[in-house]
């Protein structure tokens, strides 16, 4: 069996509140393996981009820290490397596409300026190769008159257009594996289209992997191989996309799936409301409690569930969920 690109195991981290340390993800196991795409699905604050923070080794510190675990790529625990070490591997192996790019991208500097920066940090070129590359990377993520676009400024560009910018300075080293978290927030449909079947093109090209965090189920539909549900800093539930979408298995991933709204109404004159999920995500203070964080909110919830956080149970070879439900004997 392949040796997974990335591999993490039991991942903790922990920020500095109100004069205490408090876990924020708790336990994280995943891999993901070359050229594959992997989606992270959940609600706002259930600490999908702090993870995404903590491969890339940006986790604010202060606050913030990782104290358990391993993150393994290519068989190498980044998490014990060198600063140095990271900023090599950051844009050159692992790179990121940030969820809103008009923050993202300095106002000050063109966006050739910006993506020849990464290909001279990197490469060790001279300034008009950078250029020339900047210019051939914009060409490849669809930027119309690339020679006239690289000397723009982001302001000058729409929202798609800074979007494949950001991309653009993400994979202009080629890396190995690229986190896009939200990487469509705020653009329209057909933008959001075009931004996922050139992420497509790309990967089909280059056999990058892709974290994909977002908090789309159809977006988790149509491009992630593997699904991992995360709630309250933990992975709740994972396995093929296909599985997640047709056979989930815990309470709230199946609540995600019946928030998505259907065209099928019958009869066609009484349509039924949304459903929703009643409640919100604990906050970082409640997430210390002993128990599994979503039983305030669970339908089916016991008494057990109040007290101690389930194991993980395998559904199959492909599917794991951390569920008391799913447990043949309860503990």
């Amino acid at each position: 069996m392949q040796t997974p690109l990335l591999s993490v195991r039991d991942l903790e981290i922990v920020f500095q509140i109100a004069g205490s340390e408090v876990p924020v993800v708790r336990e994280l196991s995943f891999d993901i393996a070359y050229g594959e795409t992997l989606g992270i699905v959940g609600e706002s604050g259930c600490g999908k981009s702090i993870t995404a923070l903590a491969i890339m080794g940006l986790v604010p510190n202060p606050p913030g820290r990782i104290s358990k675990g391993s993150i393994h790529f290519e068989g190498v625990d980044i998490t014990k490397v060198t600063e140095k070490k990271l900023q090599s591997l950051r844009g050159n192996d692992i790179s990121m596409v940030f969820q809103e790019p008009m923050t993202s991208l300095n106002p000050v500097f063109t966006v050739g300026e910006q993506i020849a920066e990464t290909a001279r940090t990197h490469y060790g070129i001279n300034r008009t190769e950078a250029r020339d590359r900047a210019i051939e990377i914009l060409r490849l993520v669809g930027i119309p008159s690339p020679e006239k676009r690289v000397d723009d400024y982001p302001h000058q560009l729409s929202g798609g257009m800074r979007q494949r910018v950001m991309i653009a300075i993400s994979l202009v080293c080629e890396p190995k594996l690229l986190i896009a978290d939200e990487p469509t927030t705020a653009l329209d449909v057909t933008v959001q289209a075009q931004i996922f079947d050139l992420l497509r093109e790309l990967q089909s090209k280059t056999n990058t992997a892709i974290i994909l965090i977002t908090h789309d189920i159809g977006v988790v539909a149509e491009m992630a191989d593997n699904v991992m549900v995360m709630y309250a800093g933990r992975n709740i539930e994972s396995g093929r996309s296909i599985d997640f979408i047709r056979n989930p298995q815990h309470p709230y991933t199946k609540g995600l799936i019946s928030c998505i709204p259907t065209l099928e109404v019958d009869p066609p004159d009484t349509p039924e409301p949304l459903f929703e999920i009643p409640g919100v995500v604990p906050s970082a203070k409640e997430l210390a409690k002993p128990g599994c964080a979503f039983a305030p909110r669970c339908p089916k919830v016991m008494p057990h569930c109040q007290t101690k956080f389930p194991s993980r149970f395998q559904i199959s070879d492909d599917q794991s969920v951390s569920c008391w439900l799913s447990q043949e004997e309860i503990v």
